[in-house]
């Protein structure tokens, strides 16, 4: 029998049962304080967040580093400083070589009594127009008494002012831009071209000094959707990261777990779990420092003196869901996310194949109904590629027979399911239409559905989701 007083009605019996727990909750002794004095896990947290730790070792990118020293070197001997396109996905060591790469560079001018000054990495996805970036830029020559405001000029007034600034420090200035992706498109001649080529320019106040550019981005098809003459100023020289294998993310891992962790505290196979999984998904590091502060996390909720790998593949499960929110919220731009959630949508639709009409369709449907902007149709068959390259989707190409032709069919490399739940979480959630767990339920159970697939042919989208 439970240990709760006799009641007449079933109803009546819990209301009983939840009082009765919620007094079991809150015996708590309210003078006690909760929160332990030592964290018995980790040493130090700092190193598994990469973005704010500086390595003092720098694993596997030898190659990309000569080839940065090659680029730059013109800086150190006298001559003007060429402009480097570093490209590769996310959490490959692109921040971390090229930051690394600017002090020793500073350090070797100082030393030489070369005149160079370097601004960045300046992140561009935290500027959402160029006037609020270019406004970035001139302020990180000015002291904080002498700011630009965020508005009250024209955009071309405000380059006028960084001209000015570049030419009153002279001598080399080296402007790094990271994630020049998100450099809005309008302003990409003007970043990518014009200013790199600002001295030659009889309209820039800019005589003595000498202008180099690094463009970091994550899209490793940016450079194809530039004009001509911006990829070749670009371009000049291109640096080309790929994925870690698993040996290679042991390695790095192993570095931060090392200083992270206190000895003792991992089992011997949790370092080399985290690096097969990260390597088997993306070579990312950044996923790898993620599963390896989880299960560290886990193992301190439960009061474990070490991590396990039970600890382990719980934090995988819980990464690969928290990892998807971070697409929406932070790696995708407005519309890679639009496209990334129709491609969902086509994927898990009955009867129906996620070729590019029928994702485009859908994502004219969820752009309109939340508000946002619809592109051509053009347009996303280069959102489609970059998806691709960052492994958020794949296609198989396949012949239409009789008809002739060919056509690509996409899916989602995760699981649906998590990327509709991710969506709903995320401040896309109102491009979400209102019944699609009925119909992820179709696609989750295999079962089969009385929807009927939209007709191509028509110039309306048939009502198959019901958007809001």
């Amino acid at each position: 029998m439970f240990p709760f007083q006799t009641v007449e009605t079933l109803a009546g019996w819990w209301v009983v049962l939840i009082a009765s727990v919620r007094d079991v909750q809150t015996m708590v002794d309210v003078d006690e304080n909760p929160f332990d004095e030592k964290d018995s896990i980790f040493e130090q947290k700092q190193p598994l967040k990469k973005d704010t730790f500086t390595p003092e070792t720098i694993f596997h990118r030898d190659d990309e580093i000569e080839l940065y020293i090659n680029a730059l070197q013109d800086v150190v001997v006298g001559h003007a400083p060429n402009n480097v396109f570093v490209y590769g996905p996310t959490g490959v060591g692109k921040t971390a070589v090229t930051k690394w790469v600017r002090d020793k560079l500073q350090e070797k001018a100082d030393s030489q009594d070369v005149p160079l000054t370097v601004l960045g990495p300046i992140n561009c996805r935290n500027y959402k127009s160029s006037y609020a970036l270019v406004t970035s830029l001139v302020n990180e020559f000015r002291s904080p008494d002498n700011q630009l405001p965020d508005s009250g000029y024209s955009t071309d007034r405000v380059f006028e002012f960084l001209y000015e600034e570049i030419e009153a420090v002279g001598g080399n200035v080296l402007i790094i831009l990271d994630e020049i992706d998100n450099i809005p498109p309008d302003a990409r001649n003007d970043f990518l071209y014009e200013l790199p080529r600002a001295e030659a320019n009889e309209n820039t106040p800019i005589s003595e000094a000498k202008i180099g550019l690094i463009g970091i981005s994550n899209d490793l098809k940016f450079v194809d959707v530039l004009e001509p003459k911006v990829k070749s100023t670009l371009g000049e020289r291109e640096i080309k990261f790929g994925p870690y294998n698993a040996n290679e993310l042991h390695d790095i891992l192993e570095y931060y777990a090392d200083i992270a962790f206190w000895d003792g505290v991992l089992e011997d196979d949790i370092v080399p779990l985290a690096a097969a999984f990260s390597a088997q998904e993306r070579g990312d590091v950044r996923q790898g420092l993620r599963i390896l502060e989880k299960a560290g996390e886990y193992a301190r909720m439960e009061d474990a003196n070490t991590v396990t790998e039970e600890h382990t593949r719980r934090a995988t499960d819980t990464i690969e869901k928290d990892e998807i929110l971070d697409y929406f919220e932070q790696d995708l731009s407005s519309q890679q996310a639009l496209t990334y959630l129709a491609t969902t949508l086509a994927f898990i639709e009955p009867k129906h194949e996620a070729a590019t009409k029928r994702i485009y369709n859908l994502y004219s449907s969820i752009a309109e109904s939340s508000g946002r902007r619809v592109k051509s149709e053009r347009k996303i068959y280069e959102f489609l590629d970059q998806l691709s390259m960052q492994g958020l989707v794949r296609s198989a190409e396949k012949n239409l027979g009789r008809k002739g032709g060919r056509k690509y069919v996409y899916e989602v490399t995760d699981d649906p399911a998590d990327i509709i739940d991710a969506a709903l979480q995320s401040s896309y959630s109102n491009a979400v239409p209102s019944n699609v767990n009925e119909i992820l339920n179709h696609y989750l159970e295999d079962e089969a559905t009385d929807f009927e697939p939209p007709d191509e042919s028509s110039e309306e989208q048939q009502v198959l989701w019901r958007f809001v």
